[in-house]
């Protein structure tokens, strides 16, 4: 199993070359940057590490057809690709809060993500593409310069229709702060797509974001993480119904504004939600607690790699080069040895 870190949104260049050459002397997959509505351009921020690191992956996420015309996002991709000779990788999917940022709707979502990756897969030093979409057009693109091994490609997909697409199309699937029941319903779904479309496991990595919060202190890693419950898979309900009762998700679904509001102003304490069932939000949405969990959370990871998760990408927030430190110390190790 790989392991991956997403770093926090708000970071410099140099702090993202920083962090990056850290996770890449433990050993990490990749390194991602976040593409959030207010932050650094995610292509930019990973130049400094792409020229300075050898070995680690790099690429943001999530850049979607909506915010960028895929052409645009295959031009900015192989750049990239360039300056790290052949390391860079992309999710793209669905729409996100850039959208909001913009004042687009979501409309045809499943369509625009299959045209985004046809296009990008489709790009080569060697003929011009020419690609005709109900949605996009690519006319005569040909990156002569763009002669590294191609960027990796991954989707970003949880629900059934998105999962059929990109078990066709996609290097990748990474599935979203799923929790253990629903990433097994996944990952089976993925393997019967799979089937249909002429496709073997081998043919296709499928990671799954976690959040990651562990602390030296309990007290500081429930803080941090029930402050960005608002982020864990949206609370959708389909997630929520496979550890909390009806009524308890009726209290989650009727609090959302405050969910939110909290992850807004960096508070943890949240209004009209019992304790006990933010408890509940943090133990199955996250990996939180102190260092004495990471046994735990180390055998949760042994039963999804054995369900047949590919790779982790670690949600990363506070304190992110101690957290890169825990992981690649107490995690890293595990898996290699096995």
């Amino acid at each position: 199993m790989n392991f991956d870190v997403i770093l926090d949104p708000d970071i410099s260049p140099n702090e993202v070359c920083e962090l990056g050459l850290l996770a890449e002397s433990y050993g990490f997959h990749a390194v991602w940057t976040s593409n959030y509505p207010s932050s650094r351009d995610p292509f930019i921020n990973l130049c400094p590490l792409a020229l300075a690191s050898s070995k680690i992956q790099l690429g943001p996420l999530v850049v979607t057809p909506y915010e960028l015309h895929p052409y645009k996002i295959a031009k900015a991709l192989a750049s990239l690709n360039e300056l790290c000779a052949g390391r860079a990788q992309i999710l793209t999917g669905g729409p996100t809060g850039v959208n909001a940022t913009m004042g687009m709707g979501v409309s045809r979502m499943v369509g625009r993500a299959r045209e985004c990756v046809e296009i990008l897969k489709g790009i080569s030093p060697d003929e011009p593409l020419n690609y005709k979409g109900n949605i996009f057009q690519v006319w005569g693109y040909q990156p002569s310069w763009a002669t590294d091994k191609p960027p990796f490609i991954y989707l970003g997909a949880n629900m059934k229709q998105m999962l059929h697409m990109a078990s066709g199309i996609a290097d990748g699937i990474m599935l979203g702060d799923t929790t253990e029941q629903r990433l097994g319903s996944s990952l089976q779904v993925i393997n019967e797509n799979l089937a249909s479309h002429g496709r073997s496991r081998e043919d296709v990595k499928v990671s799954c974001l976690i959040a990651w919060h562990v602390k030296e202190s309990k007290s500081v890693s429930a803080s941090e993480a029930k402050r960005h419950l608002a982020l864990r898979g949206m609370l959708d309900l389909w997630y929520l119904s496979t550890f909390l009762n009806e009524e308890e998700c009726e209290i989650v679904d009727a609090n959302r504004a405050n969910i939110f509001k909290a992850y807004k102003q960096k508070t943890d304490v949240i209004e009209g939600v019992p304790d006990a069932i933010l408890d509940k939000l943090v133990d199955n949405l996250t990996m939180s607690g102190d260092h004495d969990d990471i046994d735990s959370h180390i055998e949760t990871l042994q039963r999804y790699r054995d369900m047949g998760l590919n790779e982790v990408a670690f949600k990363l927030h506070q304190d992110q080069a101690d957290s890169i430190r825990a992981i690649g110390e107490r995690i890293l190790p595990t898996f290699k040895s096995c």
